[in-house]
């Protein structure tokens, strides 16, 4: 199911106010007076004054009374309102904190390897070292590899973008969790990469999936789904992958009349999925791509306003805005859109930097602004063609903190309920109306008070687990 952008989350409920003390003291001197009238419109013309009556009817039974009705006053007006209203709002800052960490999901960066025809791109581009490229409508090839034919070309590279990282993948490739995926235009290079493999002598033969550049398996949203199903076993126990390997690249080493149209480059990504960002302790994070967001070329200022206000960083912290391969409506709407959003970001185009692009430049992004997020250069936005129109989404060194206020209404619900307050006062005034000695019916009575302030204490007890659970 896709994600929702645009949840429609339940107005907050208003806490109802306890009614005032002069309330409550009305209520005394109305149900006192009536007890007044009671037990003296009742006293014998002659004879003893009843003193164990009047205390009876003018003090304890009216008393008993006041407390029975001013409980059912504070549990219709006060406590059973905001007892649901506390229920329904917790519920309501569940669900709002459970999107807004759904909005900052993403894959952790752990490593990476970028080769471009530049070197030291992201660098240069972002003036750290340097001057930044401009090469706009330049073919450039990637000099650094060489060979005889597309074959040997393309196993050089595999071996260079490798031995960076073979530290590393030599420590993840010992589990089992993990996994390769190669992107580029040949099936056959996964058996090179093997063979790469082997020669590095890294241990055990991982999982190799290629995809072809014409499929687009997004770059930070469902990464290369396998349907939910774990891609392997251990002691009988399903398992899901916690390190996956991306090679994408692109090579000119078609017929030799061709005349290519494209740029080289090529990217080795090493990320850290969800089951292995979940252990303790994390890893250390070069960057992490969140959440993306697609919609349509002219709807890119409507998509651009939802990923910032989902606050998966803040505003301030983007700093750079990276794009490639977008075309005609798609180009012109995302980049108004940045322009009119009042991000404060500099722009930086790919195709100006180091010529036209292949659809690997959709991996090639993420892994410069990855690279620049780790370098201290605050959040990158990025933008990038989709099959749809635009896809955008934001890199970042770490994404903010989930921090939807808390309110200590949320908390409400004491352990004593005022039914049970009812049911007590009530049962003592009605025992109190018939002082004679005990008969089966004073027993049915108090047994069926007894059982009714028992259920109160208990569901209250119920409702606060409940409520814990929403936590």
């Amino acid at each position: 199911m896709a994600f929702d952008w645009e949840p429609r989350f339940p107005a907050e409920y208003e806490e109802k106010e306890l009614p005032s003390v002069w309330f409550f003291v009305a209520l005394y001197l109305i149900v006192e007076s009536a007890a007044l009238w009671i037990v003296l419109s009742g006293l014998p013309k002659a004879g003893p004054v009843p003193w164990d009556r009047i205390v009876r009817g003018v003090l304890a039974i009216p008393f008993f009374c006041w407390v029975a009705l001013g409980s059912l006053v504070h549990w219709c007006m006060y406590d059973g309102p905001n007892r649901i209203a506390a229920h329904d709002n917790t519920a309501r800052w569940s669900l709002i904190t459970a999107w807004r960490r759904q909005s900052r999901a993403g894959l952790a960066v752990l490593d990476s390897v970028i080769l471009t025809p530049e070197p030291d791109l992201a660098e240069r581009m972002l003036k750290l070292e340097g001057e930044p490229p401009d090469n706009p409508g330049r073919v450039m090839s990637l000099t650094s590899i060489e060979g005889r034919d597309a074959v040997q070309r393309e196993r050089a590279l595999v071996e260079t973008m490798l031995a960076p990282l073979a530290p590393q993948l030599a420590l993840v490739a010992k589990d089992q969790s993990f996994e390769v995926v190669i992107q580029c235009d040949r099936a056959e290079a996964s058996l090179d990469f093997q063979a790469v493999w082997e020669d590095a002598g890294l241990p055990g033969t991982p999982h190799v999936r290629w995809i072809g550049n014409d499929q687009d398996p997004g770059f930070a949203d469902d990464w290369f789904k396998d349907d939910g199903r774990p891609t392997y076993y251990r002691y009988g126990i399903a398992m899901r992958p916690q390190h996956r390997l991306l090679l994408a690249w692109h090579l000119n080493d078609g017929n030799a009349g061709d005349k290519p149209g494209v740029s080289e480059a090529a990217v080795a990504l090493l990320f850290g999925l969800p089951a292995l960002m979940e252990t303790r302790p994390q890893p250390k994070v070069q960057a992490w791509l969140l959440r993306q967001i697609v919609a349509g070329a002219d709807e890119a200022g409507k998509a651009l306003t939802l990923l910032l206000d989902s606050e998966q960083v803040q505003r301030t912290r983007i700093r750079h805005f990276w794009f490639s391969r977008l075309k005609g409506l798609a180009q012109h709407a995302t980049l108004g859109a940045v322009r009119e959003s009042g991000l404060k970001v500099e722009e930086h185009a790919l195709e100006t930097a180091i010529g036209p692009q292949a659809p690997v430049a959709r991996w090639v992004l993420p892994a410069l602004a990855a690279r620049m997020a780790h370098f201290g250069q605050g959040a990158q936005l990025i933008a990038l063609p989709h099959e749809r129109g635009v896809v955008l989404n934001v890199v970042a060194k770490e994404p903010d903190r989930v921090g939807v206020p808390w309110k200590k209404g949320y908390e409400y619900g004491p352990m004593v309920c005022p039914g049970f307050i009812f049911c007590g006062a009530s049962l003592i005034a009605g025992l109190l109306l018939e002082p004679a000695s005990w008969t089966p019916r004073h027993t049915f009575f108090t047994c069926f008070y007894g059982a009714l302030m028992a259920g109160f204490l208990l569901l209250r007890h119920w409702e606060r687990k409940c409520w814990l659970r929403l936590l």
